[in-house]
């Protein structure tokens, strides 16, 4: 005998889905928090910051010590395996995002594949597959971010996580090296990493806290002084890529921005006071510089303006790696493979500065995977970035936004510092709207409100459901399909 469903969803009933969603809900944050603070520690451990950073001798030697810390440090290796724990947890417990759709996810996979096939014809066999193991387990990170974080999340992660940092950066040349120094044109802020890192870590700040400054209206008390100091500290780091990309970004996001939260005779009261102070400025810099006020705003105020015509000393490694390229062109030496601390050093000395990696992305996966792989690098990242501002034009959405603006960053930074998938947590990010990329257009959307009880009729997903008892479960399945009838 078959026992029939019930046809109505009474009050009593309602209450208690709601009641059984709000603690499974309240206990899915607590992981997503305790994971997601665990992880940022990881992450800390696993890219060698160091508190306070101090800048060494640009010798060879030093070269060679650094890049055999980053890749093999005790810190690393006890941190990937946390990371990859964490990752597997929250893969368990959390409801996936997102339906795979498209032709970019059979690209990605395609690299992946490329990337442990190279270990066969590496040059270090050994030292590629050691830097496979952490490259998988990013990979695997990545897509946790992806399939189980919403944009907004990541947002939050994001910005406070990179926030820490500057926050840590700045205790350490302020407080314990006593460096701190805006006036001093050859002062960079660096704090626990090289510049040009600093810089990415202030930039995916500063792109999480404006698609937060519109998703979560309440913070904006505390998100403005927070940007406007990070924008701040990223001019300090005196990094050009990363500060004309984050300002042509930033524009567009601050933009959006404004005409949704001002009114017409608002935006052009703010147009008119940004005139009244910048034309002034660019006045007094044009007398102060005369001609050189272009190249000194080019520089940041940096005095090192002889190694601007070879692109601060790049061209001439760029030229050296080349021909390293040629022995390999295809399948290059092995993911990862090309750096090893003797040609680390080598190249160092060739050189006269540290060398750690090409400071080129597209010539460093030339290097480690070939032009095969290469190509395919760069069609998986365009191709998604192409994708991410599509959506953005249909959508107008800020959270689009934000992919598209995390995903315009990496490709153009890699056009002037090497940003391949490594454990470390801004690039990690970025590479996780890739993956959000692959994911068919509306399907994740479908999914945000299932962290909203109220919306039991509007809005929970089957992995939601799926995590009610079983009596509860055909409760509320019954009275979805009500509603819908």
């Amino acid at each position: 005998m078959s026992t029939a469903r019930p046809t109505t969803f009474t009050p009593y009933r309602l209450a208690r889905v709601r009641l059984e969603l709000s603690h499974i809900t309240k206990r899915l944050m607590l992981v997503k928090i305790v994971c997601g603070i665990a992880l940022a520690i990881c992450y800390w451990y696993s890219v060698p910051y160091v508190l306070p950073f101090i800048v060494h001798g640009a010798t060879a030697e030093s070269a060679a010590a650094e890049s055999a810390a980053f890749q093999g440090s005790a810190s690393r290796q006890l941190a990937m395996p946390v990371i990859a724990f964490f990752c597997l947890l929250l893969l368990r417990e959390l409801p996936r995002r997102g339906r795979f759709s498209g032709h970019l996810r059979y690209f990605a996979a395609a690299y992946v594949i490329w990337a442990v096939m190279s270990v066969v014809w590496s040059d270090d066999p050994s030292l590629t597959l050691k830097r496979l193991v952490v490259f998988l387990i990013n990979i695997l990170a990545i897509y946790t971010f992806a399939r189980r974080f919403s944009l907004v999340e990541i947002s939050v992660l994001a910005f406070f996580v990179t926030g820490t940092v500057a926050v840590l950066a700045l205790y350490g040349d302020v407080v314990m090296q006593h460096i701190f120094d805006p006036r001093n044109a050859d002062y960079r802020f660096q704090g626990v990493a090289e510049a040009n890192y600093q810089a990415m870590s202030l930039v995916v700040c500063i792109f999480s806290g404006l698609t937060l400054f519109d998703r979560r209206p309440t913070w904006r008390k505390f998100l403005a002084p927070a940007l406007f100091a990070a924008f701040i500290l990223l001019y300090l780091t005196r990094s050009r890529v990363s500060t004309i990309i984050c300002l042509m970004m930033a524009g567009i996001m601050m933009f959006r921005l404004a005409r949704k939260i001002l009114s017409a005779s608002a935006r052009a009261m703010l147009a008119v006071a940004c005139l009244a102070v910048v034309l002034p400025v660019m006045v007094y810099v044009v007398g102060q510089k005369g001609l050189g006020a272009a190249q000194s705003a080019f520089m940041m105020g940096r005095t090192d303006t002889q190694n601007t015509s070879n692109l601060s000393n790049r061209a001439p490694l760029w030229a050296e790696l080349s021909d390293y390229v040629k022995t390999r062109p295809l399948q290059g030496f092995g993911y990862a493979g090309f750096w090893s601390p003797s040609r680390v050093s080598l190249i160092s000395g060739h050189q006269g500065w540290t060398v750690p990696h090409a400071h080129e992305n597209y010539l460093d996966q030339t290097l480690s995977l070939g032009f095969v792989g290469a190509l395919l690098y760069a069609g998986v990242l365009w191709g998604a970035l192409v994708l991410a501002w599509k959506r953005y034009r249909r959508s107008r959405q800020a959270t689009d936004l934000l992919m598209a603006a995390m995903l315009t960053w990496l490709a153009l930074e890699g056009l002037a510092e090497s940003v391949p998938i490594d454990p470390y947590l801004p690039t990690t990010l970025a590479y996780a709207c890739i993956v959000k990329m692959c994911f068919a257009e509306g399907s994740e959307a479908e999914q945000d409100t299932w962290l909203e009880p109220d919306q039991l009729l509007g809005g929970v997903t089957p992995a939601l459901l799926e995590k009610l008892s079983p009596n509860l479960r055909a409760e509320a399945q019954t009275a979805m399909e009500s509603s819908h009838g």
